[in-house]
């Protein structure tokens, strides 16, 4: 007869952090008398996205559930996905199939999903008391009585009666056990209230290792925890384990049913989760939804006909793999949209190669942003203009042919648009920026300001020319050319780290252009008494009869706003550091000032037209300020389409290579 096949899924369970070093009989009846998978990972580890690649055997962007809300258990998923899942395939080659417990985050109760001969599926996201499930089609509501209500029980009791049912049978059975725990609220059995205080075997080398200025931007921002935080921490990793105790019961309840009943031979047990956790990991106090290896590593076991007792696996396994090894295990064939893989080879070869590498998803498009990439894709490769792609290189005039037909070069310039497409004269296309005042090609713009000596009145008006408006050397002009020579006219931009270092030095002149701003008004309002006017030079003096309280609380205010400034200034001058030191070895820039004839200096010069002017100390600084502001607003701006330009190059490189093999 063709095996059995059940499915023991907890929620948010992690492996790294030492959960499974708490449950015995998990270890003794699958480890012992199963294969441990060292490498089982999940392909997003999120809830609704994971289970939905568990059920379909597809990565995320296949079945398009990209987060716990949005398409999660949607109609576009109950039309599309819902109707090849797993279960309608078993069902249709005979199978008895059975559901208990979480199904989707998102779903509402209202319909059985096909291809389930007995549903119970929990409504909405995980509970253990106080919940509705529909069964078999009927809405049931459960209150807070342990005895009656407790979710993880009757998930065990319902798969218990299934088993006994089987002894009547010829069918075979599949059954997902979908457990609640250890996801919140973390309600455990009374039982287990008492037990795993002070457990710290979160505490991982990773746990409290923040900041990480090397890493991506939510964990360069994330400071060490509180001792609160830690201590909630520890209180959580022990609930999460007091919960974990039903699942481990659960475990030896099946697998002596399954010995009475005679099926224990002819039955596969799984036993996985939907994604990992963290607790304390790089400064995180909790969650998942990351992609590093606390979040996507979760525990794999196997237990059945043919597999080794104490055996270890080193494939790496995905959830995506669980459906096409259900449907071998059956003796079907793997449907041919299905991105897994049946794991069933590695159960009596333990050498057996399964994959090298696989993907780990995280994150959604908008639908604007997915509906403009879509068209973009479709308009671009025109059979005409993709047959060079067989060739072994290809030219700067065949790759302008395909970009240049995407909506973003299109002529003329449109609002906010940065890059336009156009043809010389003797036919050939360029790309060009925009020149229209949405575009980053600034103009010479021209600031004046009047410079003064200190203790004088009046003072000269001088220009500033902005460094958009100098030529470019000579030397840089030919350097560029040989180099775009060289590439095929694809110059590679610079490296991220060198942007992410000018980045810093950006926001460091912004926070230090306001200590010093703060510092002025604070020495005019303490020496005087009186503040400037932004018109002209003459004093204002401020109310006599203001309450000396008023003037102390404004002062503290000025203070502590310095204070705050200085405290981030030193931190981006540490992280700027530690770029700087981190970076790669980089040619230095050369200046664009050498051709000035004053000598190279920065300073603004004289125009022939130069007035007298009023010294007004603040309304210069407030002109050379704005001046600076638009300065690197318009760096910025560069700075962001060169990463756009280097990422669609990448892109163009990653399809041509793709389509040359």
């Amino acid at each position: 007869p063709r095996p059995n096949i059940i499915l023991i899924l907890t929620d948010d369970q992690d492996k790294d952090l030492g959960s499974l070093q708490f449950m015995p009989k998990l270890a003794r009846h699958l480890g012992e008398e199963g294969a441990t998978y060292q490498h089982g990972y999940v392909s997003t580890p999120m809830c609704c996205p994971s289970r939905s690649s568990l059920l379909t055997g597809l990565y995320v962007h296949n079945h398009h559930v990209y987060t716990n809300n949005g398409n999660c258990s949607s109609p576009y998923w109950v039309e599309n996905q819902e109707t090849r899942t797993f279960a309608t395939y078993l069902q249709q080659s005979g199978y008895h199939t059975a559901y208990y417990g979480k199904y989707l985050n998102k779903y509402t109760g209202h319909h059985v999903p096909p291809g389930w001969d007995e549903w119970h599926g929990l409504v909405r996201n995980s509970r253990f008391y106080n919940f509705t499930i529909n069964s078999n089609g009927v809405l049931k509501q459960h209150g807070d009585d342990y005895a009656r209500d407790y979710l993880p029980d009757i998930i065990t009791n319902k798969t218990l009666q299934l088993i006994s049912r089987s002894t009547i049978s010829s069918s075979p059975f599949m059954a997902v056990l979908s457990y609640p725990g250890p996801h919140g609220p973390e309600d455990a059995a009374p039982q287990y209230q008492d037990m795993f205080h002070n457990v710290t075997t979160h505490h991982t080398p990773a746990y409290d290792f923040a900041p990480n200025p090397d890493k991506q931007w939510i964990l360069r921002h994330t400071e060490k925890m509180l001792p609160i935080h830690r201590s909630f921490t520890d209180l959580l990793m022990t609930k999460r384990l007091q919960t974990l105790q039903s699942v481990d019961s659960a475990v030896e309840k099946i697998v002596q049913r399954l010995g009475d009943a005679g099926q224990l031979d002819n039955t596969y047990i799984f036993y996985t989760s939907d994604h990992g956790y963290h607790l304390g990991q790089f400064g995180l106090v909790k969650g998942k939804a990351f992609p590093f290896e606390f979040d996507t590593h979760v525990p794999f076991l196997v237990r059945g006909p043919g597999i080794p007792p104490r055996s270890v696996r080193d494939q790496p396994v995905l959830n995506i793999d669980l459906a096409p090894t259900f449907l071998d295990i059956a003796g079907l064939e793997k449907p041919p949209h299905m991105d897994g893989k049946s794991i069933l080879p590695t159960f009596r070869r333990p050498d057996k190669k399964l994959r090298e590498a696989f993907l780990i998803e995280r994150g959604k498009m908008t639908f604007q942003r997915y509906n403009v990439v879509s068209q973009e894709r479709r308009g671009v490769w025109d059979v005409e203009d993709a047959s060079f792609l067989s060739k072994n290189s290809v030219s700067l005039t065949e790759r302008l042919s395909v970009e240049c037909k995407k909506p973003r070069y299109q002529t003329p310039c449109s609002f906010k648009q940065k890059w336009v497409c156009k043809k010389r004269e003797d036919g050939s296309l360029k790309i060009n920026r925009c020149k229209d005042k949405q575009g980053l090609k600034a103009s010479r713009t021209k600031y004046s300001y009047c410079r003064c000596n200190s203790g004088e009145k009046f003072g000269w008006k001088y220009v500033g020319l902005d460094q958009q408006g100098m030529k470019i050397p000579l030397s840089l002009t030919r350097k560029a050319r040989s180099v775009m020579k060289q590439q095929g006219g694809i110059t590679m931009l610079d490296d991220i780290a060198h942007e992410e270092m000018k980045e810093m030095d950006y926001l460091v002149e912004d926070i230090d252009e306001e200590i010093r701003d703060l510092h002025i008004f604070n020495n005019i309002t303490k020496s005087t008494g009186c503040g400037l006017s932004r018109i002209n030079e003459v004093c204002q003096q401020k109310v006599t009869d203001e309450e000396p309280s008023t003037w102390i609380t404004s002062r503290s205010t000025i203070k502590h706003q310095i204070q705050q400034l200085r405290a981030q200034l030193n931190e981006l001058k540490q992280i700027r550091k530690y770029l700087r030191l981190k970076r790669p070895v980089k040619e230095k820039e050369q200046g664009t000032r050498r051709h000035m004839k004053s000598g190279g200096s920065s300073s603004p010069f004289r125009e022939p037209g130069a007035e007298v002017c009023v010294c007004d100390e603040i309304q210069n600084n407030e002109v050379v300020k704005q001046h600076l502001k638009e300065e690197r607003n318009g760096r910025r701006r560069e700075k962001r389409m060169e990463r756009l330009l280097r990422k669609e190059r990448k892109r163009m490189e990653r399809l041509l290579r793709k389509e040359r093999k």
